[in-house]
């Protein structure tokens, strides 16, 4: 007997393969029968009218903290999401030490969120992945050895070129995460420490990575005026490493640069025809997210979280800033002039005091301050202690269809549990569906599950998961294809999808008639 039976569904595998009517059977944890199944369940659901697909696989994931809160997350199990890539951005949560810690965690606080410093329990890589499953998780998590963190075990943050001593501490605590489970690389060359690396460290570690068949998942350089030179050097070290290139949330940033994206596909055509090996996600929003302080010069965060709280109070140190943000796009990444204060929206801060802040753009917050814009954000940032995120309205939709329809793409929600959330948070899967599938019909529904369940399996080196298949795990999503849609707004960033009524995480209902059980059979996957 089954532990569940579907019956009357519409099968759409994963593979991209054409759907067909049938049956599912549950038992165990795993797919025990797909087609026209004889017995029966110790639970039967009527499938009629919904399709059954494999659970979407978030490439691009800031869970990290949040699976330790009081309350377990579902913003991203209710939408569909039933395994999620941690440890983005080269800024996870392990490895740490005990004199690093407090650093780290005010680091990663506008992105990850706050957990008080007594309940990290974990140093090591290893030590976080044991932690974490033995949290109890709604969904399945699977982690990059984030190259930030890494950075800073061996040397600070140092804005310098590592030694040799320091390069093959990196390169062994790379190979210490990857043996305990890691499935690759992430870094973010935007974020500090990981922006001062160069690109020869870079191969040095994705070597490492390669010879465990990981993958270097990489926020790039300047995704604005130095993109196409940004995608080279990704390339570049791809190349000399022979590792899988994966690029998070592939961009153009700013109207000027829209037609940049054309070079960097005809780019990454010409890599893929010499052997090379190349993916990227994306969002399927015009907007993004993350720390109020990667609007700052990068060399701000060279002495550190503490050290630029208090510097951003400095005259000297601020008047330095005010001159950077004088220079224009081929210096840096001057987000003031790519897009402009009015289209950066403070989403979230720590603080009760700051919160009427949230939801307002900073040309607006700055003119109702009395402040310059660039005074305003590093007093905002010095009060909130860095803690502080942003929306960006950068996108052209143009250049977001030609990213997502490509065959090497897959989906990456990159949602941030912090303050007014995106609302990718809650709405990326069924945002994506409902606009490439049923409105715009730019994929068949075949197509896109498969972008977001196998796909990103194989990507990963996930066996088992991304497929309707007998004996793989059962993550499944039952949903209704015509109805099936996104609730969250930028004004209203908290809702729920609709049509999708059930949801499996190995075998267990995770999602009921839309609403979460508050179970928590996820697993974490190692690789």
């Amino acid at each position: 007997m089954y532990d569940f039976l579907i019956k009357n569904v519409q099968v759409v595998d994963g593979t991209g393969a054409e759907p067909f009517t049938g049956d599912i059977g549950v038992k165990d944890g795993r797919i025990a029968g797909v087609g026209a199944l004889q017995g029966a369940g110790q639970r039967t659901i009527d499938g009629s009218g919904l399709s059954a697909v494999p659970g979407f696989i978030d490439m691009h994931s800031h869970t990290d903290l949040e699976f330790f809160k009081a309350q377990a997350p579902d913003a991203k199990v209710r939408q569909g999401v039933t395994t999620e890539l941690l440890a983005q951005d080269g800024l996870g949560v392990a490895p740490v030490s005990d004199e690093n810690a407090r650093l780290v965690s005010e680091l990663v606080a506008g992105l990850l969120g706050k957990l008080p410093l007594e309940r990290w329990t974990w140093r090591s890589f290893d030590g976080y992945l044991q932690t974490l499953d033995g949290r109890g998780l709604p969904n399945n998590a699977a982690a990059l050895v984030p190259h930030g963190l890494v950075r800073i075990m061996a040397m600070g943050m140092e804005n310098r070129p590592a030694t040799p001593q320091e390069l093959d501490e990196m390169r062994a605590l790379v190979r210490e995460a990857l043996a305990c489970g890691a499935v690759g690389l992430s870094t973010g060359l935007i974020y500090p420490p990981c922006s001062y690396s160069p690109t020869d460290e870079l191969v040095a570690l994705n070597r490492e990575v390669a010879a465990r068949d990981g993958i270097f998942v990489v926020h790039q350089r300047d995704e604005g005026y130095n993109l196409s030179q940004s995608f080279a050097e990704v390339c570049q070290v791809a190349r000399q490493s022979g590792v899988h290139l994966h690029v998070s949330h592939l961009k153009a940033y700013g109207q000027v640069n829209w037609p940049l994206m054309d070079r960097v596909l005809e780019a990454a055509e010409a890599f893929l025809k010499e052997g090379g090996q190349v993916t990227w996600d994306r969002y399927p929003y015009l907007a993004g997210c993350t720390v109020l302080s990667a609007v700052l010069p990068d060399w701000t965060l060279a002495g550190g979280t503490q050290a630029l709280v208090t510097n951003l109070m400095d005259p000297e140190f601020r008047a330095r800033i005010h001159q950077d943000f004088r220079k224009g796009l081929d210096v840096w990444n001057n987000r003031a002039l790519s897009i402009g204060w009015s289209n950066i929206v403070i989403s979230g801060v720590s603080s009760e005091k700051n919160r009427w802040v949230e939801g307002r753009d900073c040309a607006d917050l700055a003119c109702a301050c009395g402040k310059d814009p660039v005074d305003f954000v590093c007093d905002l940032l010095a009060e909130e202690k860095l803690a502080v995120t942003k929306i960006s309205v950068y996108g052209s939709e143009q250049v977001l269809e030609k990213v997502l329809r490509h065959p090497q793409a897959t989906v990456g929600s990159d949602g941030i549990f912090v303050g007014r959330p995106h609302p990718r948070l809650y709405g990326t899967y069924p945002r994506y569906l409902k606009t490439f599938v049923r409105e715009k019909k730019l994929l068949s529904l075949p197509e896109a599950v498969r972008k977001v369940t196998s796909f990103p399996a194989q990507i990963l080196g996930l066996k088992g998961r991304g497929a309707l298949e007998a004996g793989f795990w059962a993550d499944m999503v039952l949903l209704d294809p015509e109805s099936v849609a996104d609730t969250a707004t930028y004004e209203e960033p908290e809702g729920y999808p609709t049509g999708i009524p059930y949801i499996f995480v190995n075998g267990q209902l995770v999602v009921e008639g839309g609403q979460f059980t508050s179970a928590l059979p996820g697993q974490v996957l190692r690789k």
